[in-house]
């Protein structure tokens, strides 16, 4: 997520001399990224990429609690001011006073399921002052509109301090019952922003809704008309919830709402904060709209817990860094960005409490990496291996033969494609395998990338599925499946599958077309499949044995696949043929067409062919119409011409062995 700093406006929080150059270059370092400062306004304003997980430095205070740490490790002087938000006013409620500064708060029914923390006030006697210059100024360097101080202030506290906040029309919500109830929505219940724009639940959003059940806001994403402030506002609510992140980002996706507060909450905004921002507020809409404190502050927080504190022994610093850091520099740094720290010297260990605003800080690894980063990942020495680099290839490896099967098979015509290694539960089970016979990632990305996959074959389905309109397609991929081992890493294999929406004839001629480029004929496919996931084996006959290849299975949608362990292949490969010398006499070659059945192998009917006699040197399909098969079949004695009195018994014996084991029929010959 990107947002935009202005420099003056950072200055308010950090106290530096250092330039916006300099600023940029040392945070960028060690901290978030500043990619680029624009001048706004006739001012510098950063524009920072910060990521995901480090919600707490979305904001003006965010980043002044980073760059001071940053920058002070750099060796140039910078702290952060110390916070001058005073502390709400509290009122005397059970003095009698006007109506005005003694007002009911509404009926609050929170579901702590759903929202962490609720606290609001309400504030009385409320101006519609224009946006001071100051302000107005900063909102439009970070791109905010502006409208007038009581709808801008929520805005620049959300910029501020980074946590959002709402303003609600207090008599509205009366007018609507006086009640505000936390709940799950049901579906197709209608609700208009405060924009005017009109949507209707899906079911499952967290919303607020009066004692009737009328939505009354879309918490933690964007306000409703019907509570939205207005120029005849008189009273306000400021109010602050804590709500799940899970709901927030469900809710805002859904009904694609992508406000700044949507993208704060969704990513775990700290409950914490929220004393501070209503403070904050407090003390703007006091200053700038002249409101008064007119309730009792509502406070509900059942999600207050406390970060896990994390153990990280001394030695461990040194194994992830590869240097020694005293562990009071590692104190030091350590609690200047926030964390309660404890060393045992006994034990050689720390104890770390993370502070409220960092969750993302849970595991050893964590906080290693807060060291590293702000030690400055440049500074940590580069140091050459002290033995020499490896230079044997793991076994079955040849790259060179790879890219060989890439550039044949692409130049046939097939497609290669990349899938991810990892798949869904239901990707994993067409495998034909349980998804506990599957690895399965701990802490998944995505709820669809979970089981470390078996086999190619689904993932090249899933693509075809993606292209109805390649009615022809053939894809291919080279990667690695993982088979699980108990107490070990899983075994990887390489393979390279072929799945195409050809005929099977056509997909078998492709791969004995790869097999021949690198020298490989005598293929052989035992129980050639006809049916749906029927597979046939693979092999191949060399002078050691046979050798498995893999496997042809039959898909829906007459597709094919081949299946192929590679590093069986690469093991039979040959980079050159093998010397044949030149025969003596010419050969005879000539084309016998024949009538099959439907589904005749015809791979094993060319090796029942070729046994016939020695002389058949090659048999080969050189057309096909309907069911009508010609085959190009050549004669060869190396030794002496053949005459056709010689050919000719040998062509009886072919079309005996047709005839009888595969009930075909001779339709025509030609020599």
């Amino acid at each position: 997520m990107n947002i935009l700093i202005p420099h003056n406006w950072l200055l308010e929080h950090l106290e530096t001399a250092a330039s916006p150059e300099e600023l940029q270059r040392l945070v960028s370092l060690s901290g978030p990224s500043i990619e680029r400062i624009y001048e706004r306004e006739g001012e510098p304003v950063y524009d920072i990429e910060v990521t995901t997980n480090r919600v707490d430095s979305m904001s003006v205070r965010g980043i002044a609690r980073e760059s001071a740490v940053i920058l002070a490790q750099a060796g140039v002087a910078a702290t952060l001011k110390p916070s001058t938000i005073p502390t709400v006013p509290k009122i005397d409620t059970s003095a009698q006073k006007t109506d005005s500064t003694n007002l009911p708060l509404p009926q609050i029914k929170n579901n702590p399921t759903f929202c962490k923390r609720i606290i609001c006030v309400v504030l009385s006697d409320v101006q519609h002052t224009a946006t001071p210059d100051w302000m107005a100024k900063r909102l439009k360097q970070i791109e905010q509109n502006v409208h007038d101080s009581v709808i801008d202030i929520t805005n620049y506290i959300t910029h501020e301090l980074g946590h959002p906040c709402h303003a609600f029309d207090y008599d509205k919500i009366m007018q609507l019952g006086g009640v505000i109830n936390v709940v799950e929505a049901e579906k197709g219940k209608r609700f208009t922003t405060l924009d005017g724009e009109s949507y209707e639940t899906i079911g499952g959003e967290v919303v607020f809704e009066n004692e009737v059940g009328e939505i009354i806001d879309l918490p933690a994403i964007k306000g409703t008309a019907n509570t939205a402030v207005d120029n005849n506002t008189k009273r306000v609510l400021f109010w602050i919830e804590s709500l799940d992140h899970e709901k927030v980002r469900f809710a805002s996706m859904k009904h694609a709402i992508r406000t700044v507060a949507a993208q704060l909450n969704e990513k775990q905004v700290d409950p914490y904060l929220a004393e501070a921002v209503l403070a904050r507020g407090v003390e703007l809409y006091q200053s700038l709209c002249h409101a008064t404190v007119a309730s009792t502050i509502f406070d509900e927080f059942p999600g207050a817990e406390q970060i896990a504190p994390v153990r990280v022994k001394y030695s461990t610093f040194n194994r992830y860094l590869g240097i020694e850091i005293s562990p009071e520099d590692i104190s030091s740094i350590l609690e200047k960005l926030g964390c309660v720290v404890t060393y045992d010297p006994d034990a050689t260990a720390f104890t770390v409490q993370p502070p409220s605003f960092r969750p993302d800080i849970e595991i050893e690894a964590d906080v290693v990496e807060e060291i590293a980063r702000i030690y400055g990942y440049h500074n940590l020495p580069s140091t050459l291996m002290d033995t020499a680099i490896p230079t044997n290839k793991p076994e079955g490896t040849r790259f060179d033969f790879e890219h060989a099967c890439k550039q044949f098979l692409a130049h046939i015509g097939w497609q290669e494609v990349y899938t991810y290694s990892l798949v869904s539960e239901a990707v994993a089970l067409q495998s034909g395998e349980p998804s506990t016979a599957h690895l399965k990632l701990q802490n998944p990305l995505t709820d669809d990338r979970v089981y470390l996959r078996h086999s190619l074959i689904p993932s090249l389905i899933e693509v075809l599925d993606a292209n109805p309109q390649r009615p022809s397609l053939g894809i291919f991929e080279i990667a690695h499946v993982y088979h699980p081992q108990p107490n070990n890493l899983p075994t990887e294999e390489l393979h390279l599958t072929m799945v195409g929406q050809k005929s099977y004839s056509e997909i078998r001629g492709d791969f004995e077309s790869l097999l021949r480029q690198f020298y490989i004929s005598e293929l052989s496919i035992t129980e050639v499949p006809s049916e749906l996931h029927q597979q046939g084996e693979i092999t191949v006959t060399t002078g050691s044995g046979e050798v498995h290849l893999g496997t042809i299975t039959i898909l829906e949608k007459g597709r094919v696949a081949f299946d192929i362990l590679l590093t069986e292949l690469v093991r039979i490969l040959k980079t050159h043929p093998t010397y044949q010398p030149l025969p003596k006499a010419e050969a005879v070659t000539e084309d016998l067409t024949f009538s099959l059945p439907q589904r005749t192998p015809i791979g094993t009917m060319i090796e029942k062919m070729h046994a016939v006699h020695k002389l058949i040197t090659s048999i080969e399909v050189v057309d096909q119409y309907k069911q009508n098969f010609t085959f190009s079949i050549t004669y060869l004695d190396p030794e002496k011409s053949l005459s056709k009195d010689e050919v000719e018994p040998i062509r009886k014996q072919l079309i005996a062995i047709v005839n009888q084991t595969f009930s075909g029929t001779l339709v025509g010959a030609q020599s």
